[in-house]
């Protein structure tokens, strides 16, 4: 990591052909972004998002840059994070979760201890279920949920656990925190980075409603997840939607039209899981 961040601002200033005085306007002097450019002055918090505000750059990117470009051993992790908690098959998620075994030998971190206790769930439901009585597992849901009840509101990291761990609370405890995920991800709505994550947990619950027969309940998710899979134009959760919500409607020619979409995208482990899904509730 470079740490002559004030100088690697510079560099990316004059390479866009902007001044001190265009950037500074009236916010800050052009004396302090001299000084900072020069590596006499730290910026504070909020000076640092209006200096990156103003050429463009996102403090990730700007990290980035900082680290010659190349993603440094952290931004990896995460990145292969977003990659791979997606697929079905467990290589790619112990390579990951080993990778972040690793750096927490040398770093404290709590997104990716985190990141680990998510690993660790989704490694152990795809290999033995998710109904697994297995004394590790059960300490640490337990562990994510204590901690994430204490809260009145749940942002984007909390989200993530609570999606991984969902599926082991009873019922009644799943009634009686939907409303508090459904005010969180309102409180979303306009961030768009989330949309992913909010589709998996509203499938995630909705899953739970349909699988105990509470079809009003999985119907009421199912019609958000469809108009977020049309926000986000992911055919593979319009397909999904579709085919959840013709169960829910018991209208074949809906469940047919999300069949059409998952073969044509060539979703074929989705498929599978779908066609077995309406023989069981069609």
């Amino acid at each position: 990591m470079r740490w002559d961040f004030g100088q690697v601002y510079k560099t990316i200033r004059t390479s866009k052909g902007l001044t001190q005085k265009q950037i500074c306007g009236d916010r800050i002097s052009r004396s302090t972004l001299a000084r900072i450019e020069k590596g006499e002055i730290v910026p504070s918090f909020e000076s640092m998002i209006f200096l990156l505000d103003q050429i463009n750059m996102s403090l990730e990117e700007f990290r980035y840059v900082c680290h010659y470009y190349q993603a440094s051993e952290r931004q990896t992790i995460l990145a292969l994070s977003e990659k791979h908690t997606s697929v079905i098959d467990n290589t790619e998620l112990i390579k990951l979760k080993e990778l972040c075994v690793s750096y927490l030998k040398n770093h404290h971190d709590i997104p990716i201890e985190q990141l680990l206790d998510r690993l660790n769930i989704v490694i152990h439901v795809r290999k033995f279920g998710g109904y697994s009585q297995d004394e590790k597992f059960q300490t640490l849901t337990q562990k994510i949920w204590k901690n994430l009840e204490k809260q009145d509101t749940w942002y984007e990291s909390d989200l993530k656990l609570l999606s991984n761990i969902l599926f082991h609370f009873p019922l009644d405890s799943v009634k009686a925190i939907t409303p508090q995920i459904l005010d969180s991800l309102e409180k979303y709505k306009n961030f768009h980075n989330i949309k992913p994550l909010q589709y998996q947990l509203l499938t995630n619950l909705a899953t739970i409603y349909l699988y105990n027969n509470l079809i009003k309940e999985c119907l009421d998710i199912t019609l958000i997840t469809l108009e977020l899979s049309q926000e986000i134009k992911r055919y593979d959760y319009l397909g999904f939607s579709q085919i959840r919500l013709g169960i829910c409607r018991k209208d074949d020619n809906l469940i047919k039209k999300g069949i059409e979409i998952l073969t044509l995208t060539n979703e074929s482990t989705l498929l599978k899981i779908m066609k077995e899904e309406v023989k069981k509730f069609r």
